[in-house]
């Protein structure tokens, strides 16, 4: 979010890419608590915290994938498809 955009501006992006899922009414919602943020200890973004849900999904992904758990590591690829969408929207 090199630009800085308004919270309603980002939750519109969301919806737009992803709110038409569970997860991602999930993922809207709780970045759009965390909006005002930034400016706070870790000065992290939006787009900051969706990398960092792709990094921990990505993990559980191959994590449940190797321990034979293919309905987990299936459920965890899409959430990581819905993240991945949500980060294009706010670049």
């Amino acid at each position: 979010m090199e630009n800085k955009m308004t919270k309603a501006e980002m939750v519109a992006k969301l919806e737009a890419a992803v709110g038409d899922s569970a997860y991602g009414k999930e993922l809207i919602a709780a970045l759009e608590a965390t909006y005002d943020d930034a400016d706070k200890k870790y000065g992290q973004d939006a787009l900051d915290r969706l990398h960092d849900r792709l990094g921990f999904l990505e993990y559980y992904m191959n994590r449940d994938a190797q321990m034979g758990e293919e309905a987990k590591s299936a459920a965890e690829a899409d959430k990581l498809a819905i993240v991945k969408k949500a980060a294009a929207a706010l670049q």
